[in-house]
């Protein structure tokens, strides 16, 4: 059996208010959610995220411009934004899910490529030549990058109208005087 928070009264089952100082029970209502509804939008999102950045890439490429990480920066900024993901969490899943499968997709489609030419991967390398300083530093960033998406796109985002779900307490409880206009009545006497 619980307890009244208020005066340490034992509480009946079910009772709504304690019976001893008549202030209310407490009802905590906890919202369970699934794990699968937690990370799916996210996913989606980042999904949706990698897409918009080979877009950029692939946009790009004509200019024949070395973007690293800048793609998958702008497509996770702009899906965060737009999608109106607040919490911290949520954006680093999104722009990690973007930064993962850009990769994934691009590293597909060169070794792809390869397979169906019949070439080596060496023969990859020997046309753009030997990596520069500023090839490694920025590969080696471009993850850190994926992280400060996230913490600014939470940052920057709209937010989202946030509902709150109220208890609605049914049953008796202790008396309450509201809206009383005449106090001079028999009954309120006693109480000066």
């Amino acid at each position: 059996m619980p307890n009244c928070s208020r005066c340490g009264f034992k509480l009946p089952e079910g009772a709504l208010f304690c019976p001893n100082c008549g202030s209310p029970v407490r009802k905590v209502e906890e919202k369970q959610i699934a794990p699968s509804e937690s990370i799916t939008r996210p996913i989606t999102l980042g999904l949706l995220g990698s897409f918009l950045s080979l877009t950029i890439s692939s946009l790009m490429s004509f200019a024949n411009i070395q973007l690293y990480f800048v793609p998958h920066f702008l497509a996770s900024l702009i899906v965060i934004y737009f999608s109106g993901t607040r919490g911290l969490k949520d954006a680093a899943i999104v722009s990690m899910v973007t930064y993962l499968f850009t990769d994934a997709i691009i590293a597909g489609m060169i070794l792809g490529s390869l397979y169906v030419a019949n070439q080596s991967l060496a023969s990859l390398y020997m046309d753009y030549g030997v990596p520069t300083l500023l090839d490694v530093i920025m590969y080696l960033i471009s993850p850190v990058t994926a992280i400060l998406t996230a913490y600014i796109g939470s940052k920057i985002a709209p937010k989202r109208g946030e509902t709150i779900a109220y208890i609605r307490e049914e049953g008796y409880g202790p008396p309450l005087f509201h809206g009383v206009e005449n106090l001079e009545d028999e009954a309120f006497k006693r109480f000066k």
